[in-house]
């Protein structure tokens, strides 16, 4: 049984306990708040609160690429999300735009001297430091972030 629910701007869709599909605005202000509930919908993967913070930057980072880089701040266009997660395991969430994407391979690293003070690159790197996986589609205006959920780790 799916449901809707509608609010701040914000459309909500439970699909059968398999996964959440959102549309948010392309407006850096709606990034917070939409951040706040996928973290609510990633609940039953069991992260630490370590976990739920490298996921909550890791959206952020592409939460604000898909609004400035992708959609260029045009607030009629929105960015969709998919949020597939298995309990007590991990989640995999897509965040997509209406750009007409990028080439990764062109992004500089952000840890090599000539590209420290290039304003690129460093969410992208900041993504793929803190999640499991970080996959693209081709065209580059689709990200797919995969976080698995890590044991509890034993104090002797």
């Amino acid at each position: 049984m799916s449901a809707l629910t509608r609010g701040r701007g914000y459309n909500l869709r439970e699909m059968a306990g398999r996964g959440v599909h959102m549309r948010m605005p392309s407006r850096p202000a709606a990034i917070p708040p939409t951040i706040d509930r996928i973290l609510d919908a990633v609940g039953a993967a069991g992260f630490s609160d370590e976990q739920r913070h490298d996921l909550a930057v890791a959206l952020a980072e592409a939460l604000a690429n898909a609004v400035v880089h992708g959609n260029r701040h045009r607030k009629r266009r929105i960015v969709t999300i998919a949020v597939d997660v298995e309990p007590r395991k991990g989640v995999a969430i897509t965040v997509k735009d209406s750009g007409k994407g990028f080439e990764r391979e062109t992004l500089p690293d952000p840890r090599e001297p000539e590209a420290l003070m290039l304003p690129r690159g460093r969410g992208v790197f900041l993504m793929r430091r803190l999640m499991d996986a970080v996959e693209y589609n081709s065209k580059g205006n689709e990200v797919r972030l995969t976080l698995r959920r890590r044991g509890r780790r034993r104090v002797a």
